[in-house]
């Protein structure tokens, strides 16, 4: 069962989720934590997640037409480098998203693909 079929009538009526308009949403992509590289916007879809990379020509655009298939951006996601070039994934819901359960699962799955990728090199 996909992440957001798991989510009941009751999550959805019991938040108040103010949705930001897509500029707002590539600003945030711009200015996430320095430390971070390789950031990308997380779309979530019913039975995939697909990426908005920072160095997509046309951001706005892409998110466009991933909301346009039902996707909800949800957060961002990327590689955090550290002193001794030790690189790990980090993930952070957006704001209107941190009290939502399936938003969650979904960055924890996100999590595990990646896990999972970066173990078989």
């Amino acid at each position: 069962m996909s992440v957001l079929a798991q989510t009941t009538e009751a999550d959805l009526r019991d938040t108040a989720v103010v949705m930001r308009s897509n500029e707002e949403l590539v600003n945030a992509l711009r200015t996430a934590p320095d430390a971070w590289m390789d950031t990308a916007i997380v779309v979530a879809f019913e039975n995939r997640v697909e990426l908005v990379p920072e160095d997509h020509p046309d951001p706005i655009y892409r998110l466009n037409s991933l909301q346009e298939q039902n996707g909800l951006a949800i957060g961002l996601a990327g590689i955090k480098s550290s002193g001794n070039a030790r690189r790990t994934f980090q993930v952070q819901l957006f704001q209107e998203y941190k009290d939502q359960p399936w938003a969650h699962r979904c960055m924890d799955k996100l999590r595990r693909i990646v896990l999972q990728h970066s173990s078989s090199k």
